[in-house]
C-alpha cells in the first residue's frame, strides 16, 4: 500500500462503504474514538447480478453519507475520507461513485480498496485489540459482498490474506430466495461456500497453529454476539471481545433458517436490516472457521475503518 508522510491532522473521519452497511469512524490524533456509527443502506443491492449500482441504493447511501458527514464536520474533523469495498469493486460505476463524493464535498478523499488491502487493514486494527498478545492470529471479516481472511503464524511472520467472493448480501440474492430457508437450500449454500473457499483450504492445509487467536469482525459477527446476549439495545462494550464457539454459531444458523424474515426481526439483538441476510453471513463465518481449524473465536467491533484510521494518523496511507 502506498506511503505518504504528511502533517498529522488532529481529528479524522473514515467512511467504510460496504455492500450492506455504511460505517463512519471519527478519531482523535491519539486514536481515541469520538464517534463510531453505522447504517444499513444495502449499497450492493443487485450489484453481483447486474454489475452496476441500483439507483435506489445510491440514493439511500448518499443520504446516509451526507448525514454522517455533517456529524463528522460538527465533531471538528479536519480530514474526512471514504474507502470502498467489494460492491464498489464489482460495480461498473464504483470508482465514479467515490469520485462523486469528493466532487460533492462530502469527503476530502476516497479510495477503492483491494481485497488484500481490506484483509491487511483489518488484521492490523484487530491485533491491537483482542488478539494483541498472541503469537499467531487470524481475522475473519464477513461483509455483504466478500469475506476477507487474514492471518500471521508468528508475531514476526508476514501477514497473509485472501479475499473470497462470499458475502451475506451476495449469497442471499443468489442462493436464498425462500424464508424460512428449506434444508435443501441451506445445504446447497454450504456446498457452494465450501467450493468457493477452497483457496483458503489450500493456503492453510493444516489450519492455524495451536493457540492462535481467531477474531471475527464486522456486522455478521457482532450480530451473532448480540443475538447470543439478547442485546436490546445493542451494547458494543459487551460485544467487544466476546468469546464464542462454532457450536453456538451452528445453533443460530439452524434457528434463524427456520424463521421467516419478519420473525427474525423480532429477535432481540438482530437489526431488522440484517434479517434477510444474516443466515448467509453466518454460513460464511462457519466455513472460514472450519478452514482455519478454529473451534473458538472472539468477536470484535474493530475493522477496516480502524485500520485506515491508524494508517492515516501514522502518515502511511494515501486517500
Amino acid at each position: 500500500m502506498a506511503n505518504l508522510e504528511h502533517e498529522k491532522p488532529r481529528r479524522i473521519g473514515v467512511f467504510d462503504l460496504g455492500s450492506n452497511t455504511i460505517l463512519l469512524l471519527v478519531v482523535d490524533s491519539d486514536g481515541a474514538v469520538v464517534r463510531d456509527v453505522a447504517r444499513i443502506t444495502r449499497l450492493g443491492q443487485g450489484v453481483f447480478e447486474r454489475g452496476e449500482l441500483a439507483p435506489e441504493a445510491i440514493a439511500r447511501s448518499e443520504r446516509a453519507i451526507a448525514e454522517f458527514a455533517a456529524q463528522a464536520r460538527a465533531d471538528g474533523v479536519e480530514r474526512l475520507v471514504a474507502v470502498g469495498t467489494e460492491a464498489l469493486r464489482r460495480a461498473r460505476g464504483g470508482a465514479e461513485f467515490l469520485a462523486g463524493l469528493v466532487r460533492a464535498g462530502l469527503v476530502d478523499g476516497a479510495r477503492l480498496l483491494t481485497g488484500d488491502d481490506e484483509a491487511e487493514l483489518t488484521l492490523e486494527a484487530t491485533r491491537l485489540g483482542v488478539g494483541e498478545s498472541r503469537e499467531a492470529i487470524a481475522v475473519v471479516d464477513v461483509g455483504g459482498g466478500s469475506t476477507e481472511v487474514a492471518w500471521r503464524t508468528t508475531r514476526t511472520a508476514p501477514t497473509r490474506g485472501l479475499s473470497l467472493p462470499l458475502g451475506s448480501v451476495r449469497l442471499t440474492e443468489s442462493h436464498l430466495p425462500r424464508h424460512p430457508i428449506p434444508a435443501a437450500d441451506l445445504d446447497a449454500l454450504r456446498a457452494h461456500v465450501e467450493r468457493v473457499a477452497e483457496p483458503l483450504a489450500r493456503a492453510l492445509p493444516d489450519g492455524l497453529p495451536a493457540g492462535a487467536a481467531v477474531v471475527a469482525v464486522a456486522g455478521t459477527a457482532t450480530t451473532l454476539a448480540a443475538l447470543e446476549l439478547a442485546l436490546d439495545p445493542y451494547d458494543p462494550v459487551r460485544v467487544e471481545g466476546l468469546a464464542l464457539d462454532r457450536a453456538v454459531l451452528a445453533r443460530w444458523i439452524e434457528r434463524l433458517a427456520a424463521l421467516g424474515v419478519e420473525a427474525r426481526k423480532r429477535l432481540p439483538g438482530l437489526e431488522p436490516g440484517r434479517a434477510d441476510v444474516i443466515v448467509a453471513g453466518l454460513v460464511c463465518l462457519e466455513l472460514a472457521l472450519l478452514r482455519l481449524g478454529a473451534t473458538h473465536f472472539r468477536v470484535s467491533e474493530r475493522g477496516v475503518r480502524h485500520g485506515v484510521a491508524l494508517r492515516l494518523l501514522a502518515g502511511q496511507l494515501t486517500v
